[in-house]
């Protein structure tokens, strides 16, 4: 099996400090940690080519192993020093030792951070160590950005949220993903995903503190999904959602398993063979759920539409998958409004 990926997912462990009330992934805990040799493996894949290539180190918790963040670090400077390397981490276990090699290695940081300190606690645990790390960040001089899971319960909170991020001089942006309805998020009491109406009004109220936030201080804190249908409606969103669609994405598990995206990691429905080249087969392929609706007619982003995660479309029902127009529409309305 031949593979040239562009955007390139590590699983460098499936181990976790956290229990997260939707937590997505079928193995969880799990001791198995990625080997150096397979981190080597993995890396001579996007080595290979000539384009602008990025990899993306996660898990579980990546920090749990930090020896094998800075491994792979080191190999991909070696192999390909071009190429970008992010991680994505839930900030309870950073130090200054960390900070210092995420500096030293030019690391992307994200952070998952789903709302203020007590909605954070209820929804991830451990709140209190998260905002040392951001801290520890900020001292260190590593710029980072923050990904929101959007449920029911956070979705009213998301403003205060911003008020908090708009404390700390390097946070560069935010990104909103909904919530899917895999692992523990299907059968969760306590998590689902907002109402239409609720989404809109969390959205516009976050929407107020996140102009308010960039005018009074740095203007920094960038909204991902702003961004991204600016890009759109300007007709400049290329043919795919990521990199998914394009077949230029692929995630590797700790045991050397291969699929899609970090989200089809471990569903046996995706599975696309291993990395030894053993066992490798055809799955599902995720250009087969874009985002499609009937009543996009009436819609200010008919025809320039970036589209929405297709792992999600392909998890979520469809009630839940229209909650992306929603999102996308209040966004859109609310800089017309702001421009009027």
């Amino acid at each position: 099996m031949t593979i040239t990926p562009r955007y390139l997912i590590l699983l460098l462990t499936h181990d976790c400090n956290l229990n997260c009330a939707y937590c997505y992934r079928e193995i969880n805990n799990s001791a198995q940690v990625m080997t150096a040799p397979m981190v080597e493996a993995s890396i001579r894949l996007v080595a290979s080519s000539e384009k602008r290539c990025h990899v993306q180190l996660t898990g579980g918790e990546p920090t749990l192993v930090p020896h094998m963040i800075e491994h792979t670090a080191g190999i991909l400077r070696k192999l390909k020093p071009t190429a970008t390397l992010g991680i994505q981490t839930n900030g309870t276990m950073l130090d200054r030792s960390l900070v210092k090699m995420f500096k030293k290695y030019n690391i992307q940081v994200g952070v998952s951070i789903d709302g203020p300190r007590n909605i954070q606690e209820e929804l991830r645990g451990d709140a209190a160590s998260t905002l040392k790390g951001l801290k520890l960040l900020e001292q260190g001089g590593v710029p980072f950005r923050v990904t929101t899971v959007l449920s029911r319960r956070n979705i009213d909170h998301l403003d205060k949220l911003i008020l908090m991020l708009g404390s700390f001089r390097n946070v560069r942006g935010i990104g909103l993903d909904l919530l899917i309805q895999k692992g523990r998020a299907v059968d969760s009491a306590l998590i689902s995903p907002p109402g239409t109406d609720q989404m809109k009004r969390g959205l516009n109220r976050m929407m107020a503190a996140l102009r308010l936030v960039n005018k009074r201080s740095f203007g920094g804190l960038q909204l991902r999904e702003q961004e991204t249908v600016a890009k759109a409606s300007r007709g400049k969103q290329g043919p795919y959602f990521c990199h998914a669609g394009a077949d230029e994405s692929l995630a590797v598990c700790p045991d050397g398993s291969l699929f899609p995206c970090g989200q089809t990691a471990g569903d046996p429905r995706f599975y696309m063979g291993n990395l030894d080249g053993t066992d490798a087969s055809l799955g599902l392929s995720l250009k087969d759920f874009r985002l499609s609706r009937k009543d996009c007619i009436d819609c200010p982003l008919n025809h320039r539409c970036p589209g929405d995660c297709y792992s999600r479309q392909y998890y979520n029902d469809e009630e839940n998958n229209k909650l992306t127009c929603v999102m996308y529409q209040v966004i859109m309305n609310y800089k017309i409004k702001k421009s009027g």
